[in-house]
Protein backbone atom coordinates (compact mmCIF):
# COMPACT_ATOMS: atom_id res chain seq x y z
CA UNK A 1 0.00 0.00 0.00
CA UNK A 2 1.42 3.39 -1.00
CA UNK A 3 2.06 6.13 1.55
CA UNK A 4 -0.21 9.20 1.44
CA UNK A 5 1.09 12.11 -0.60
CA UNK A 6 0.68 14.88 1.96
CA UNK A 7 2.75 17.30 4.03
CA UNK A 8 0.16 17.40 6.84
CA UNK A 9 1.88 16.83 10.19
CA UNK A 10 -0.56 18.16 12.80
CA UNK A 11 -1.08 15.60 15.59
CA UNK A 12 -4.30 13.85 16.49
CA UNK A 13 -6.02 15.48 19.48
CA UNK A 14 -8.48 13.93 21.88
CA UNK A 15 -11.57 15.96 22.81
CA UNK A 16 -10.06 17.11 26.16
CA UNK A 17 -6.92 18.14 24.27
CA UNK A 18 -9.04 20.08 21.74
CA UNK A 19 -10.71 21.95 24.60
CA UNK A 20 -7.36 22.78 26.17
CA UNK A 21 -6.09 24.11 22.83
CA UNK A 22 -9.13 26.34 22.35
CA UNK A 23 -8.80 27.73 25.88
CA UNK A 24 -5.08 28.30 25.42
CA UNK A 25 -5.84 30.35 22.32
CA UNK A 26 -8.30 32.55 24.20
CA UNK A 27 -11.75 31.00 23.63
CA UNK A 28 -14.23 30.80 26.49
CA UNK A 29 -15.36 27.18 26.26
CA UNK A 30 -17.72 27.16 29.22
CA UNK A 31 -17.81 24.05 31.37
CA UNK A 32 -15.94 20.92 30.43
CA UNK A 33 -19.23 19.08 30.08
CA UNK A 34 -20.65 21.69 27.71
CA UNK A 35 -17.52 21.92 25.56
CA UNK A 36 -17.08 18.15 25.41
CA UNK A 37 -20.72 17.65 24.40
CA UNK A 38 -20.50 20.28 21.65
CA UNK A 39 -17.29 18.92 20.15
CA UNK A 40 -18.54 15.35 20.22
CA UNK A 41 -21.82 16.39 18.62
CA UNK A 42 -20.54 18.70 15.87
CA UNK A 43 -16.80 18.13 15.57
CA UNK A 44 -13.82 20.46 15.97
CA UNK A 45 -13.15 20.76 12.24
CA UNK A 46 -16.77 21.55 11.32
CA UNK A 47 -17.03 24.26 13.97
CA UNK A 48 -13.74 25.83 12.90
CA UNK A 49 -15.48 27.46 9.92
CA UNK A 50 -17.69 29.36 12.37
CA UNK A 51 -14.95 30.58 14.68
CA UNK A 52 -12.60 31.59 11.87
CA UNK A 53 -13.76 35.24 11.88
CA UNK A 54 -13.07 35.39 15.62
CA UNK A 55 -9.39 34.63 15.11
CA UNK A 56 -7.17 37.65 15.67
CA UNK A 57 -5.54 39.58 12.82
CA UNK A 58 -1.82 40.46 12.75
CA UNK A 59 -1.01 43.76 14.46
CA UNK A 60 0.02 46.69 12.28
CA UNK A 61 2.23 47.18 10.39
CA UNK A 62 2.11 43.44 9.59
CA UNK A 63 0.24 42.48 6.41
CA UNK A 64 -3.36 41.28 6.66
CA UNK A 65 -3.21 39.42 3.33
CA UNK A 66 -0.66 37.02 1.87
CA UNK A 67 0.87 37.20 -1.61
CA UNK A 68 -2.14 35.33 -3.03
CA UNK A 69 -4.61 37.84 -1.59
CA UNK A 70 -5.82 35.49 1.11
CA UNK A 71 -6.66 36.91 4.52
CA UNK A 72 -4.17 36.16 7.28
CA UNK A 73 -5.62 35.11 10.63
CA UNK A 74 -3.68 34.18 13.76
CA UNK A 75 -4.29 31.08 15.86
CA UNK A 76 -5.37 33.18 18.84
CA UNK A 77 -8.94 34.46 19.29
CA UNK A 78 -10.09 38.02 19.83
CA UNK A 79 -11.09 38.73 23.44
CA UNK A 80 -14.68 37.73 24.27
CA UNK A 81 -14.87 34.82 21.81
CA UNK A 82 -17.01 32.02 23.25
CA UNK A 83 -17.80 28.50 22.15
CA UNK A 84 -21.45 29.13 22.99
CA UNK A 85 -21.58 31.93 20.38
CA UNK A 86 -19.93 29.66 17.81
CA UNK A 87 -22.57 27.01 18.50
CA UNK A 88 -25.33 29.60 18.04
CA UNK A 89 -23.90 30.45 14.62
CA UNK A 90 -23.67 26.79 13.69
CA UNK A 91 -27.23 26.01 14.75
CA UNK A 92 -28.51 29.10 12.94
CA UNK A 93 -26.73 27.91 9.80
CA UNK A 94 -28.27 24.46 10.19
CA UNK A 95 -31.76 25.94 10.36
CA UNK A 96 -30.94 28.21 7.41
CA UNK A 97 -29.95 25.20 5.29
CA UNK A 98 -33.20 23.47 6.18
CA UNK A 99 -35.33 26.48 5.25
CA UNK A 100 -33.39 27.14 2.08
CA UNK A 101 -33.60 23.49 1.11
CA UNK A 102 -37.39 23.73 1.25
CA UNK A 103 -37.38 26.59 -1.28
CA UNK A 104 -34.82 24.88 -3.51
CA UNK A 105 -37.02 21.80 -3.54
CA UNK A 106 -39.97 23.87 -4.81
CA UNK A 107 -37.85 25.33 -7.63
CA UNK A 108 -36.45 21.92 -8.50
CA UNK A 109 -39.91 20.33 -8.62
CA UNK A 110 -41.22 23.06 -10.93
CA UNK A 111 -38.15 22.75 -13.15
CA UNK A 112 -38.76 18.99 -13.50
CA UNK A 113 -42.27 19.69 -14.79
CA UNK A 114 -41.39 22.55 -17.13
CA UNK A 115 -38.48 20.70 -18.77
CA UNK A 116 -40.42 17.45 -19.16
CA UNK A 117 -43.52 19.21 -20.43
CA UNK A 118 -41.71 21.49 -22.87
CA UNK A 119 -39.47 18.80 -24.35
CA UNK A 120 -42.15 16.11 -24.32
CA UNK A 121 -44.02 17.89 -27.12
CA UNK A 122 -41.15 17.01 -29.48
CA UNK A 123 -40.67 13.37 -28.58
CA UNK A 124 -41.36 11.19 -25.54
CA UNK A 125 -37.69 10.13 -25.59
CA UNK A 126 -36.28 13.45 -26.75
CA UNK A 127 -33.45 13.25 -24.21
CA UNK A 128 -32.12 10.22 -26.11
CA UNK A 129 -32.21 12.02 -29.47
CA UNK A 130 -29.41 14.60 -29.57
CA UNK A 131 -30.52 15.75 -33.01
CA UNK A 132 -33.86 16.88 -31.51
CA UNK A 133 -32.06 18.76 -28.77
CA UNK A 134 -29.76 20.42 -31.26
CA UNK A 135 -26.83 18.69 -29.57
CA UNK A 136 -25.00 17.51 -32.70
CA UNK A 137 -21.75 18.87 -34.07
CA UNK A 138 -20.83 18.88 -37.75
CA UNK A 139 -18.20 16.41 -38.87
CA UNK A 140 -16.65 15.50 -42.19
CA UNK A 141 -19.28 16.05 -44.95
CA UNK A 142 -19.20 12.36 -45.77
CA UNK A 143 -19.93 11.33 -42.17
CA UNK A 144 -23.02 11.66 -39.99
CA UNK A 145 -23.05 14.45 -37.36
CA UNK A 146 -21.96 13.34 -33.90
CA UNK A 147 -23.35 14.30 -30.47
CA UNK A 148 -21.40 17.08 -28.81
CA UNK A 149 -19.16 16.13 -25.88
CA UNK A 150 -21.44 17.86 -23.35
CA UNK A 151 -24.38 15.69 -24.44
CA UNK A 152 -22.36 12.46 -24.34
CA UNK A 153 -21.19 13.28 -20.82
CA UNK A 154 -24.72 14.23 -19.77
CA UNK A 155 -26.25 11.03 -21.16
CA UNK A 156 -23.62 8.87 -19.47
CA UNK A 157 -24.46 10.43 -16.10
CA UNK A 158 -28.20 10.25 -16.75
CA UNK A 159 -27.97 6.53 -17.63
CA UNK A 160 -26.39 5.89 -14.24
CA UNK A 161 -29.28 7.71 -12.52
CA UNK A 162 -31.87 5.86 -14.57
CA UNK A 163 -30.35 2.45 -13.75
CA UNK A 164 -30.22 3.28 -10.03
CA UNK A 165 -33.72 4.78 -9.91
CA UNK A 166 -36.22 3.07 -7.66
CA UNK A 167 -39.83 3.72 -6.79
CA UNK A 168 -43.25 2.41 -7.73
CA UNK A 169 -43.64 4.63 -10.78
CA UNK A 170 -40.21 3.58 -12.12
CA UNK A 171 -40.98 -0.09 -11.51
CA UNK A 172 -44.31 0.31 -13.31
CA UNK A 173 -42.66 1.73 -16.42
CA UNK A 174 -39.90 -0.88 -16.44
CA UNK A 175 -42.33 -3.78 -15.99
CA UNK A 176 -44.67 -2.56 -18.70
CA UNK A 177 -42.54 -0.73 -21.23
CA UNK A 178 -38.84 -1.53 -20.79
CA UNK A 179 -35.84 0.06 -19.06
CA UNK A 180 -35.91 3.52 -20.64
CA UNK A 181 -38.15 6.25 -19.26
CA UNK A 182 -40.04 8.94 -21.24
CA UNK A 183 -38.86 12.48 -20.65
CA UNK A 184 -41.70 13.44 -18.27
CA UNK A 185 -40.75 10.48 -16.07
CA UNK A 186 -37.01 10.79 -16.66
CA UNK A 187 -36.97 14.29 -15.18
CA UNK A 188 -38.26 12.81 -11.92
CA UNK A 189 -35.14 10.67 -11.47
CA UNK A 190 -32.63 13.34 -12.48
CA UNK A 191 -30.47 15.19 -9.99
CA UNK A 192 -30.54 18.99 -9.95
CA UNK A 193 -27.25 18.89 -11.83
CA UNK A 194 -28.71 16.72 -14.58
CA UNK A 195 -31.77 18.98 -14.83
CA UNK A 196 -29.52 22.01 -15.14
CA UNK A 197 -27.43 20.24 -17.77
CA UNK A 198 -30.51 19.22 -19.76
CA UNK A 199 -31.76 22.79 -19.75
CA UNK A 200 -28.43 23.89 -21.20
CA UNK A 201 -28.78 21.25 -23.95
CA UNK A 202 -32.33 22.23 -24.94
CA UNK A 203 -32.90 23.95 -28.30
CA UNK A 204 -32.17 27.66 -28.02
CA UNK A 205 -35.80 28.65 -28.65
CA UNK A 206 -37.00 26.42 -25.80
CA UNK A 207 -34.38 27.83 -23.44
CA UNK A 208 -35.50 31.35 -24.30
CA UNK A 209 -39.15 30.45 -23.72
CA UNK A 210 -38.30 28.99 -20.31
CA UNK A 211 -36.25 32.07 -19.39
CA UNK A 212 -39.04 34.39 -20.57
CA UNK A 213 -41.55 32.41 -18.49
CA UNK A 214 -39.49 33.32 -15.43
CA UNK A 215 -39.04 36.91 -16.71
CA UNK A 216 -35.28 36.58 -16.99
CA UNK A 217 -34.77 38.93 -19.91
CA UNK A 218 -32.06 40.17 -22.24
CA UNK A 219 -31.63 43.85 -23.02
CA UNK A 220 -34.01 43.49 -26.00
CA UNK A 221 -36.68 41.74 -23.94
CA UNK A 222 -36.13 38.15 -25.07
CA UNK A 223 -35.61 35.31 -22.63
CA UNK A 224 -32.01 35.40 -21.33
CA UNK A 225 -31.04 31.74 -21.57
CA UNK A 226 -27.46 32.48 -20.50
CA UNK A 227 -28.59 34.02 -17.22
CA UNK A 228 -31.13 31.21 -16.69
CA UNK A 229 -28.48 28.51 -17.05
CA UNK A 230 -26.12 30.45 -14.78
CA UNK A 231 -28.85 30.72 -12.13
CA UNK A 232 -29.58 27.01 -12.29
CA UNK A 233 -25.88 26.20 -11.99
CA UNK A 234 -25.65 28.47 -8.96
CA UNK A 235 -28.69 26.83 -7.34
CA UNK A 236 -27.22 23.39 -8.07
CA UNK A 237 -24.10 24.45 -6.18
CA UNK A 238 -26.11 25.80 -3.23
CA UNK A 239 -28.28 22.69 -3.14
CA UNK A 240 -25.15 20.54 -2.91
CA UNK A 241 -23.89 22.68 -0.02
CA UNK A 242 -27.20 22.18 1.79
CA UNK A 243 -27.32 18.44 1.04
CA UNK A 244 -23.82 17.92 2.41
CA UNK A 245 -24.32 20.12 5.49
CA UNK A 246 -21.89 22.74 4.26
CA UNK A 247 -21.64 26.26 5.64
CA UNK A 248 -23.79 29.03 4.14
CA UNK A 249 -23.10 31.73 6.74
CA UNK A 250 -20.20 33.99 5.71
CA UNK A 251 -19.50 31.88 2.63
CA UNK A 252 -18.25 33.13 -0.73
CA UNK A 253 -19.88 30.93 -3.33
CA UNK A 254 -17.92 29.28 -6.13
CA UNK A 255 -20.49 30.14 -8.83
CA UNK A 256 -20.91 33.89 -9.35
CA UNK A 257 -24.47 34.88 -10.26
CA UNK A 258 -24.98 36.67 -13.58
CA UNK A 259 -27.45 39.52 -13.77
CA UNK A 260 -29.78 39.23 -16.78
CA UNK A 261 -29.06 41.38 -19.83
CA UNK A 262 -32.08 43.56 -19.06
CA UNK A 263 -30.04 45.27 -16.37
CA UNK A 264 -28.07 47.05 -19.10
CA UNK A 265 -31.22 49.00 -20.01
CA UNK A 266 -32.82 48.91 -16.55
CA UNK A 267 -29.90 49.44 -14.14
CA UNK A 268 -32.23 50.25 -11.25
CA UNK A 269 -34.39 47.13 -11.64
CA UNK A 270 -35.21 44.71 -8.84
CA UNK A 271 -32.30 42.46 -9.83
CA UNK A 272 -29.77 45.32 -10.00
CA UNK A 273 -27.88 44.16 -6.84
CA UNK A 274 -26.71 41.11 -8.83
CA UNK A 275 -24.30 43.43 -10.63
CA UNK A 276 -22.42 44.08 -7.39
CA UNK A 277 -19.47 42.04 -6.18
CA UNK A 278 -20.19 40.85 -2.67
CA UNK A 279 -23.83 40.20 -3.58
CA UNK A 280 -23.50 38.03 -6.67
CA UNK A 281 -21.29 35.52 -4.84
CA UNK A 282 -23.06 35.56 -1.48
CA UNK A 283 -26.29 34.16 -0.08
CA UNK A 284 -28.26 37.38 -0.62
CA UNK A 285 -27.80 36.98 -4.37
CA UNK A 286 -29.12 33.43 -4.10
CA UNK A 287 -32.16 34.60 -2.16
CA UNK A 288 -32.80 37.31 -4.74
CA UNK A 289 -32.91 34.88 -7.67
CA UNK A 290 -34.95 32.39 -5.64
CA UNK A 291 -37.46 35.12 -4.81
CA UNK A 292 -37.66 36.07 -8.50
CA UNK A 293 -38.17 32.46 -9.60
CA UNK A 294 -40.75 31.72 -6.91
CA UNK A 295 -42.78 34.77 -7.97
CA UNK A 296 -43.40 32.86 -11.21
CA UNK A 297 -43.64 29.35 -9.75
CA UNK A 298 -45.84 30.11 -6.73
CA UNK A 299 -46.71 33.84 -6.77
CA UNK A 300 -48.50 33.75 -3.42
CA UNK A 301 -45.63 32.02 -1.61
CA UNK A 302 -43.68 34.06 0.93
CA UNK A 303 -41.12 31.33 1.65
CA UNK A 304 -38.09 33.29 0.42
CA UNK A 305 -39.20 36.44 2.25
CA UNK A 306 -39.60 34.31 5.37
CA UNK A 307 -36.00 33.07 5.00
CA UNK A 308 -34.71 36.65 4.70
CA UNK A 309 -36.69 37.71 7.76
CA UNK A 310 -35.41 34.67 9.68
CA UNK A 311 -31.83 35.73 8.90
CA UNK A 312 -32.59 39.28 10.02
CA UNK A 313 -34.11 38.15 13.30
CA UNK A 314 -31.31 35.72 14.13
CA UNK A 315 -28.61 38.25 13.23
CA UNK A 316 -29.99 40.51 15.95
CA UNK A 317 -30.35 37.69 18.48
CA UNK A 318 -26.94 36.09 17.91
CA UNK A 319 -25.04 39.21 16.97
CA UNK A 320 -23.65 38.90 13.46
CA UNK A 321 -23.74 41.26 10.50
CA UNK A 322 -26.09 40.48 7.60
CA UNK A 323 -23.38 41.84 5.30
CA UNK A 324 -21.53 38.59 6.00
CA UNK A 325 -24.23 36.95 3.86
CA UNK A 326 -24.14 39.68 1.21
CA UNK A 327 -27.17 41.71 2.36
CA UNK A 328 -26.85 45.38 1.32
CA UNK A 329 -27.63 47.95 4.00
CA UNK A 330 -30.74 49.07 2.09
CA UNK A 331 -32.05 45.62 1.18
CA UNK A 332 -35.33 46.25 3.01
CA UNK A 333 -36.17 49.16 0.69
CA UNK A 334 -36.53 46.87 -2.34
CA UNK A 335 -40.14 46.10 -3.32
CA UNK A 336 -39.18 42.50 -4.00
CA UNK A 337 -39.17 41.82 -0.24
CA UNK A 338 -42.72 43.05 0.21
CA UNK A 339 -44.90 40.04 1.05
CA UNK A 340 -47.57 41.28 -1.40
CA UNK A 341 -45.24 42.02 -4.31
CA UNK A 342 -46.07 40.25 -7.58
CA UNK A 343 -44.66 40.05 -11.09
CA UNK A 344 -46.66 40.64 -14.26
CA UNK A 345 -48.65 37.40 -14.75
CA UNK A 346 -48.76 37.70 -18.57
CA UNK A 347 -45.44 35.90 -19.28
CA UNK A 348 -46.54 32.96 -17.14
CA UNK A 349 -49.88 32.80 -18.97
CA UNK A 350 -48.22 33.12 -22.37
CA UNK A 351 -45.70 30.38 -21.63
CA UNK A 352 -48.53 28.11 -20.53
CA UNK A 353 -50.29 28.72 -23.85
CA UNK A 354 -47.15 27.76 -25.77
CA UNK A 355 -47.11 24.50 -23.83
CA UNK A 356 -50.71 23.77 -24.85
CA UNK A 357 -50.47 24.12 -28.62
CA UNK A 358 -47.91 23.65 -31.34
CA UNK A 359 -46.93 27.19 -32.25
CA UNK A 360 -45.02 28.90 -35.02
CA UNK A 361 -42.93 32.03 -34.62
CA UNK A 362 -43.72 35.02 -36.82
CA UNK A 363 -41.04 34.11 -39.44
CA UNK A 364 -42.25 30.50 -39.47
CA UNK A 365 -45.88 31.63 -39.83
CA UNK A 366 -45.06 33.98 -42.69
CA UNK A 367 -43.30 31.13 -44.48
CA UNK A 368 -46.47 29.03 -44.14
CA UNK A 369 -48.60 31.69 -45.86
CA UNK A 370 -47.79 30.48 -49.37
CA UNK A 371 -51.13 31.70 -50.73
CA UNK A 372 -50.03 35.32 -50.32
CA UNK A 373 -49.54 36.88 -53.73
CA UNK A 374 -47.60 40.06 -54.41
CA UNK A 375 -49.23 42.78 -56.40
CA UNK A 376 -48.59 42.21 -60.08
CA UNK A 377 -45.97 44.24 -61.88
CA UNK A 378 -45.74 44.55 -65.64
CA UNK A 379 -41.98 44.79 -65.77
CA UNK A 380 -40.00 41.52 -65.66
CA UNK A 381 -38.29 40.62 -62.38
CA UNK A 382 -35.45 38.30 -61.43
CA UNK A 383 -36.07 35.17 -59.33
CA UNK A 384 -34.43 36.92 -56.36
CA UNK A 385 -36.72 39.92 -56.74
CA UNK A 386 -39.79 37.70 -57.06
CA UNK A 387 -38.80 35.84 -53.90
CA UNK A 388 -38.38 39.13 -52.03
CA UNK A 389 -41.80 40.33 -53.21
CA UNK A 390 -43.33 37.01 -52.14
CA UNK A 391 -41.85 37.38 -48.66
CA UNK A 392 -43.15 40.94 -48.46
CA UNK A 393 -46.63 39.73 -49.41
CA UNK A 394 -46.52 37.03 -46.74
CA UNK A 395 -45.43 39.56 -44.14
CA UNK A 396 -48.22 41.91 -45.18
CA UNK A 397 -50.81 39.13 -45.00
CA UNK A 398 -49.85 38.20 -41.44
CA UNK A 399 -50.01 41.86 -40.42
CA UNK A 400 -53.52 42.00 -41.88
CA UNK A 401 -54.60 38.93 -39.87
CA UNK A 402 -53.30 40.57 -36.69
CA UNK A 403 -54.81 43.97 -37.49
CA UNK A 404 -58.31 42.54 -37.93
CA UNK A 405 -57.90 40.18 -34.91
CA UNK A 406 -58.68 37.02 -36.86
CA UNK A 407 -55.61 35.11 -35.64
CA UNK A 408 -54.60 34.01 -32.13
CA UNK A 409 -51.30 35.68 -31.31
CA UNK A 410 -49.21 34.83 -28.25
CA UNK A 411 -46.34 37.14 -27.33
CA UNK A 412 -43.62 36.04 -24.91
CA UNK A 413 -40.24 37.66 -24.47
CA UNK A 414 -40.72 40.00 -27.43
CA UNK A 415 -41.30 36.98 -29.68
CA UNK A 416 -44.71 36.45 -31.31
CA UNK A 417 -46.14 32.97 -31.73
CA UNK A 418 -49.18 31.66 -33.60
CA UNK A 419 -50.90 28.30 -32.91
CA UNK A 420 -50.33 26.19 -36.03
CA UNK A 421 -53.88 24.77 -36.15
CA UNK A 422 -55.11 28.11 -37.51
CA UNK A 423 -53.56 27.60 -40.94
CA UNK A 424 -54.31 25.32 -43.87
CA UNK A 425 -53.39 25.38 -47.56
CA UNK A 426 -51.08 28.33 -47.14
CA UNK A 427 -53.54 30.66 -45.42
CA UNK A 428 -55.69 31.08 -42.33
CA UNK A 429 -58.79 28.88 -42.17
CA UNK A 430 -61.68 31.19 -43.05
CA UNK A 431 -64.22 29.70 -40.63
CA UNK A 432 -61.68 29.90 -37.81
CA UNK A 433 -60.83 33.49 -38.68
CA UNK A 434 -64.48 34.56 -38.48
CA UNK A 435 -64.92 32.92 -35.09
CA UNK A 436 -61.72 34.50 -33.74
CA UNK A 437 -62.81 37.90 -35.01
CA UNK A 438 -66.22 37.60 -33.33
CA UNK A 439 -64.74 36.50 -30.01
CA UNK A 440 -61.98 39.12 -30.07
CA UNK A 441 -64.58 41.85 -30.60
CA UNK A 442 -66.13 40.92 -27.24
CA UNK A 443 -62.75 41.32 -25.51
CA UNK A 444 -62.16 45.04 -25.92
CA UNK A 445 -59.67 46.73 -23.55
CA UNK A 446 -58.39 43.38 -22.32
CA UNK A 447 -54.79 42.25 -21.97
CA UNK A 448 -53.83 40.46 -25.24
CA UNK A 449 -52.50 37.41 -23.42
CA UNK A 450 -55.79 36.97 -21.59
CA UNK A 451 -57.65 37.29 -24.90
CA UNK A 452 -55.40 34.61 -26.40
CA UNK A 453 -56.06 32.43 -23.35
CA UNK A 454 -59.85 32.76 -23.71
CA UNK A 455 -59.70 31.96 -27.43
CA UNK A 456 -57.46 28.95 -26.96
CA UNK A 457 -59.66 27.72 -24.11
CA UNK A 458 -62.69 27.72 -26.41
CA UNK A 459 -60.92 26.02 -29.28
CA UNK A 460 -59.34 23.28 -27.16
CA UNK A 461 -62.15 22.51 -24.67
CA UNK A 462 -64.42 19.52 -25.56
CA UNK A 463 -68.07 20.57 -25.82
CA UNK A 464 -71.00 18.30 -25.08
CA UNK A 465 -73.03 19.46 -28.11
CA UNK A 466 -70.31 18.57 -30.60
CA UNK A 467 -69.97 15.10 -32.20
CA UNK A 468 -67.88 12.36 -30.61
CA UNK A 469 -64.65 11.05 -32.01
CA UNK A 470 -63.89 7.45 -32.99
CA UNK A 471 -62.98 6.68 -29.39
CA UNK A 472 -66.31 8.01 -28.16
CA UNK A 473 -64.78 11.09 -26.55
CA UNK A 474 -66.45 14.47 -27.05
CA UNK A 475 -64.63 16.64 -29.55
CA UNK A 476 -63.29 20.12 -29.05
CA UNK A 477 -63.83 22.72 -31.82
CA UNK A 478 -60.23 22.32 -33.00
CA UNK A 479 -60.66 18.52 -33.11
CA UNK A 480 -63.77 18.96 -35.24
CA UNK A 481 -62.00 21.45 -37.49
CA UNK A 482 -59.44 18.81 -38.42
CA UNK A 483 -61.95 16.00 -38.98
CA UNK A 484 -64.56 17.58 -41.25
CA UNK A 485 -64.71 19.98 -44.16
CA UNK A 486 -64.77 23.68 -43.47
CA UNK A 487 -68.41 24.00 -44.56
CA UNK A 488 -69.46 21.08 -42.34
CA UNK A 489 -67.56 22.65 -39.47
CA UNK A 490 -69.41 25.94 -39.89
CA UNK A 491 -72.76 24.15 -40.04
CA UNK A 492 -72.10 22.07 -36.92
CA UNK A 493 -70.87 25.05 -34.90
CA UNK A 494 -73.96 27.05 -35.86
CA UNK A 495 -76.46 24.22 -35.28
CA UNK A 496 -75.05 23.31 -31.85
CA UNK A 497 -74.70 26.91 -30.69
CA UNK A 498 -71.14 26.09 -29.64
CA UNK A 499 -70.03 29.72 -29.80
CA UNK A 500 -72.28 30.60 -26.90
CA UNK A 501 -69.88 28.76 -24.57
CA UNK A 502 -67.12 31.32 -25.13
CA UNK A 503 -66.19 33.11 -21.92
CA UNK A 504 -64.70 36.55 -22.50
CA UNK A 505 -62.12 37.65 -19.94
CA UNK A 506 -62.75 40.74 -17.86
CA UNK A 507 -61.08 44.05 -18.64
CA UNK A 508 -57.64 45.14 -17.44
Amino acid sequence: MSAPDSTYVKPFLTVPEQIRRLRARGMDCGTEKFASGVLRRYGYYRLSGYWHLHRARPEAPADWFDENGREIRLDTFVPGTSLAHVVDLYEFDHELRTRLGHVLSAVETALRFHLGHRLGRQDRFVHRHPEKLGALRPTDPSASPEPIAAYRKWLEEYDRHERRARGDFVAHFRDNYGPHLPIWVATEVMSFGLLSGLCNLMPQADQEILAARFQISTADGKGDRGALNNWLNNLRNVRNICAHYGRLWNRTLDVVIDGPGLLRTDPDGLLAPLEKEGVNNKLYGVLLILRHLMLSIAPQSSDVVDVAEFIEARSQEIGFSMSQLGFPDDWRSSLVWDQDFTLDPSPMLAAGLLDRAECLTAPETRAELTSAEPRSKSEPTTPKQRAARKRAAQKSLLRTYVKYRVVIEIELGNVKHYPAFQFRDGKIIHALAEINKTFAASCQDTDPTRVATALLDWWQTPQVGLPSGEDGATLSPVDLLHLVSESDFETTIEETGAMSSFVAPGGN
